[in-house]
């Protein structure tokens, strides 16, 4: 319910209870419920950026790729098991994660050779068929 609509109910149970209150309450005119209406919505949206703001200091809503630690991939592989391919201080971590358990599956900066000159980074499907084939 917009402020605009509030005053206009007020006004209305005004004139209703008291038609000498009526008369001195300042007529609501467009331009005014239009600027109250504005202003509310302005109101509204700075809440959400606030709140927007907040989120992202405190739990690192949006953010990716942003520290020492890089979330490269995830695959989700059964209910509670998923493969993460991580990135640390340049080193590529293949993780097994479920149950409340986190796992180091392979250490995949151990590369001596690149195998894939075409791209800069390979997709996780291939540095998994490449560790398996190891």
């Amino acid at each position: 319910m917009s402020l605009s609509m509030v005053t206009m109910a007020i006004s209305a149970l005004i004139a209703a209870s008291s038609p000498a209150l009526a008369a001195t309450a300042p007529p609501v005119s467009l331009g005014s419920a239009f600027l109250q209406t504005v202003w509310a919505l302005l109101v509204v949206i700075g809440i959400i950026l606030v709140l927007y703001a907040l989120s992202r200091k405190r739990f690192g809503v949006g953010r990716r790729g942003s520290g020492r630690i890089n979330l490269v991939e995830l695959r989700h592989i059964m209910p509670k098991t998923t493969l993460a391919l991580v990135e640390v201080e340049g080193k590529q971590l293949l993780l097994g994660i479920g149950s409340g358990r986190i796992n180091l599956l392979a250490d995949l900066s151990k590369q001596k050779t690149n195998r894939f000159p075409d791209t800069d980074s390979p997709d996780f499907a291939a540095l998994l068929h490449q560790e398996k084939e190891q």
